[in-house]
């Protein structure tokens, strides 16, 4: 594939942190544990460094490889086909998700009176086009959006300063561990676990060992900026609005105002959700394109790219009934529903390839 050359580390580990802060942002991360949910986002950031590595092996494993080529040679043509197809389904479903999360902010907060699927549609073009300019044109988006993304939040966290209240932290763990250790796994799945998807784009990682730091890096940096928004909207509304809110950053960064002068910046905040959602939705198509055209033979991702974005906009307008459904499953299902995708055939899939590379140590070995 042309164009890869000057694809760089840096490049992916924005990918990462904007993959991972996509829609996390702004629809807030599981929160059954109240004042004691920041603690959960930090239990589980430490959960997904082990797995981090793991894929991170993966890559030096199979080096130029991406999920699907990975899941071909260990498990063979046909169940690694069938593995492929799942995964051609996760990451379809979660850019539908994803789209969706956008199409019911803009229309309960933004745009009230456009019809949904208008602004869905807009940003499902703009994916199409950059997927099918390349993954190398959407790490340089992404290297340029993260600088961005890191400026806006930086100022809002600063300004947000004069609006906490520091009662909103006690009493700490009130109802106990339970919510804590419920709201690690929600957190896990959702979003850190979902970068497995980036598996799919592994084949355009620089060749040398930089899986490792991307992976873990761009994890550690992403979850460092969730664990502040959290925090920030945890002091600035207290645990029980924060509850009851469906975008509870948006509500947090509106209540700011700077002696009347600086205030209504919240735009600032919805465009960070917008560029972050962007990249995640754009990684998602091209790892289905990827995945449709590995399974099928086909010559290029790029025959299938608008069909795959179009199905993907189309998906996002009926996968919920509305908003509490769209909430329900996202706090409630998708943990038990994402686990086999991010971990389990994660986990099958390197414990083989280990297994595979000692045989062939060994055989080679003995040849000499």
């Amino acid at each position: 594939m042309h164009g890869q050359r000057n694809y760089t580390g840096g490049q992916s580990a924005s990918i990462v942190i904007l993959f991972i802060i996509g829609s996390s942002l702004f629809m807030g991360v599981s929160g059954q544990s109240g004042n004691s949910s920041w603690i959960a986002l930090i239990l589980a950031v430490l959960l997904a460094i082990p797995l981090m590595l793991i894929y991170a092996r993966l890559h030096t494993l199979f080096p130029g490889k991406n999920l699907y080529d990975m899941l071909i040679s260990v498990f063979g043509g046909v169940i690694g086909r069938v593995f492929s197809c799942l995964y051609i389904w996760y990451s379809l479903h979660l850019g539908s998700l994803v789209l969706r999360n956008f199409g019911e902010f803009s229309k309960t907060v933004a745009l009230t009176s456009t019809p949904m699927l208008a602004p869905m549609l807009i940003i499902g073009l703009l994916c199409i086009w950059v997927v099918n300019a390349g993954m190398e044109v959407l790490g340089r988006s992404a290297k340029f959006l993260t600088m961005f993304t890191f400026a806006v939040i930086i100022v809002v966290q600063l300004l947000s300063i004069p609006k906490y209240d520091y009662e909103h932290l006690r009493p700490l763990l009130d109802s106990g561990w339970g919510p804590v250790f419920a709201d690690v796994a929600g957190s896990f799945t959702f979003p850190f676990a979902e970068i497995v998807v980036f598996l799919g784009a592994f084949n355009v990682l620089p060749r040398k060992g930089s899986a490792v730091r991307v992976m873990v890096g761009g994890l550690v940096i992403a979850g460092v900026i969730i664990i502040g928004v959290s925090v920030r909207n945890l002091l600035v509304l207290g645990p029980e609005i924060l509850s009851s809110l469906y975008f509870p950053s948006f509500v947090a960064v509106s209540r700011i105002n700077v002696g009347d002068f600086l205030t209504r910046i919240e735009g600032s905040a919805a465009i960070i959700f917008v560029t972050s959602l962007f990249v995640k939705v754009s990684l998602c198509l091209y790892v289905t394109s990827q995945g449709i055209a590995r399974v099928f033979k086909l010559e290029s991702y790029r025959s299938v790219v608008l069909q795959m974005g179009l199905i993907m906009v189309y998906m996002s307008g009926f996968i919920y009934k509305d908003i509490t459904q769209m909430q329900y499953f996202a706090y409630h299902i998708y943990k038990l529903y994402a686990l086999p995708f991010e971990l389990f055939i994660p986990l099958l899939l390197w414990i083989t390839a280990e297994i595979m590379a000692q045989r062939a140590d060994t055989g080679e070995e003995s040849a000499t």
